[in-house]
């Protein structure tokens, strides 16, 4: 083998090692993103939750009379 093809060989080696890392770094960022976001999402569910049993109660209490009726 050459020393021309074994320096390209080298060089694709070390890219391929980069590319890599920095594939690796943005899959760990995304799993962040991804697990901030769920939190979120679950927070949001459970207040909808809460404004909906609010409002389910509200909706009760106005079928009732008033005690001056």
């Amino acid at each position: 083998m050459s020393e021309e093809r074994f320096q390209e060989l080298e060089e694709k080696l070390a890219f391929f090692e980069m590319t890599n890392a920095e594939l690796g770094d943005e899959i760990f960022r995304q799993k962040k993103e991804i697990d901030t976001l769920t939190k979120a999402h679950r927070k949001l569910l459970q207040r909808i939750e809460s404004l909906q049993d609010t409002v389910d109660q509200g909706d009760q209490e106005e079928g009732e009379r008033p005690p001056h009726y």
